[in-house]
C-alpha cells in the first residue's frame, strides 16, 4: 500500500467522525450527512497532492463545510449561511454532551427503523449502520457475494431514508 493511502487511512479514521458531527449539524439528516461525509473524503482523496498534511483538521472542516453548503443551496433545499468563516468557528473538536445524547438517540432511532424493513433489508441494514460492519464483513458472515450485499445495503439505505422522512424517525 503506498504511503500516502496509508496517510489517508489514518486521517480518514481520525477526522470521520469530526467530519460527520459537522455534517449531520448542517444537514439535519442522518443518511444526508453520511453521503456528505462520503463525498468529502474522495474529495479528499482525489486532491491529495495538494493536501495541508500540518492541518489536516482544518481541512477536513473546511471541505465538509464546503460539501454541505453546495448540498443546501441545491433548488430543493432551503437557503442557509454561507459565511464559512463563522461555521469553522464554531465547530469544538470535542462534542458537547448534548451532542453525545443526540448520537446515542439516533443510534436508537436507526436501530428501530433498521428493525422495521423486511428481510434480508433489516439484517443488512443493521449490521451495516447499527453495528459498523463493512459490505465484505457482512458477506463473509452471510455467506452471499459481496456485489448482493451492496445492493442490498444500497436498497436499505434508501427504503431507511424513505421511513424516516414519512415518520420523522431521525
Amino acid at each position: 500500500m503506498p504511503d500516502k493511502d496509508k496517510k489517508f487511512i489514518e486521517m480518514l479514521n481520525q477526522y470521520e467522525k469530526l467530519a460527520f458531527s459537522i455534517c449531520y449539524k448542517m444537514t439535519g439528516n442522518y443518511f444526508d450527512a453520511e453521503d456528505m461525509v462520503q463525498e468529502t473524503f474522495l474529495s479528499i482523496y482525489k486532491s491529495l497532492e495538494s493536501f495541508d498534511w500540518n492541518n489536516p483538521g482544518g481541512f477536513v472542516t473546511r471541505i465538509a463545510v464546503n460539501k454541505c453548503l453546495d448540498f443546501l443551496k441545491r433548488a430543493d433545499r432551503r437557503a442557509v449561511p454561507t459565511e464559512d468563516n463563522i461555521l469553522l468557528e464554531n465547530v469544538s473538536p470535542v462534542p458537547p454532551p448534548e451532542e453525545n445524547f443526540l448520537q446515542e438517540e439516533t443510534k436508537r432511532g436507526l436501530l428501530k427503523a433498521c428493525s422495521t424493513l423486511k428481510p434480508p433489508y433489516n439484517e443488512v441494514a443493521t449490521d451495516y449502520y447499527c453495528k459498523g460492519m463493512t459490505a465484505s464483513q457482512i458477506a463473509g458472515r452471510s455467506g452471499k457475494k459481496l456485489k448482493t450485499i451492496q445492493t442490498q445495503i444500497r436498497r436499505a439505505k434508501e427504503m431507511l431514508r424513505k421511513k424516516t422522512r414519512e415518520e420523522g424517525i431521525l
